[in-house]
């Protein structure tokens, strides 16, 4: 006579205990540790002369942002983007960093997209002292190699206050700003 047994309860007896015994080992070994050796560590720091900042932007450039983000409300502000990431540099392995070096670390400061995230237009704040007749080196650059991927560059005075109108005035030829509901 064949003796048949179902093995199926014997399986789970045996996982469950199985189960039961990681779990006791884990907390045992949990309760052998202290909480601190858990715990996250501050990072060691040495004394260096940094400090966050409490602002992203200067006053004039968060003014511009919140009046520039009421303009177009349909479009994406990008701040203090890398001009070498808005441009392409397409040439031969061996001039590649002679025409990329230049622009590699100057910074536009608002950039305009649309809801597919294209630039539509790049926005400097000039800052009232560096305002001379003459565009510096860094603005001539920039305004080169925005003109030469058909990117517009708008320049507008840094104010402590933007209004609306003239905003939408001076980007209207770029974006299409709703006018306000009287």
């Amino acid at each position: 006579m064949i003796i048949t047994l179902n093995m199926e309860p014997i399986l789970l007896v045996a996982l469950f205990t199985g189960f039961l015994a990681a779990l006791a080992f884990i907390l045992l070994l949990s309760l052998a540790h202290s909480p601190a050796q858990f715990a996250c560590e501050p990072m060691q720091t040495h004394l260096v002369p940094y400090r966050r900042r409490s602002f992203l932007f200067s006053a004039a450039e968060r003014s511009f942002y919140n009046t520039l983000r009421g303009l177009v409300p349909d479009h994406m502000i990008f701040v203090k983007v890398r001009l070498g990431d808005l441009v392409d540099v397409s040439s031969l392995e061996q001039s590649f960093w002679r025409h990329f070096n230049p622009i590699q670390r100057k910074l536009v400061d608002f950039v305009v997209c649309d809801p597919t995230l294209s630039p539509v237009v790049a926005i400097e704040l000039d800052h009232s002292k560096l305002r001379h007749d003459q565009p510096s080196s860094r603005d001539q650059l920039v305004n080169s190699v925005l003109a030469n991927v058909a990117l517009p560059v708008v320049r507008i005075p840094e104010r402590r206050r933007y209004i609306a109108g003239e905003l939408r005035r001076l980007l209207s030829p770029y974006l299409r700003a709703p006018a306000p509901v009287i």
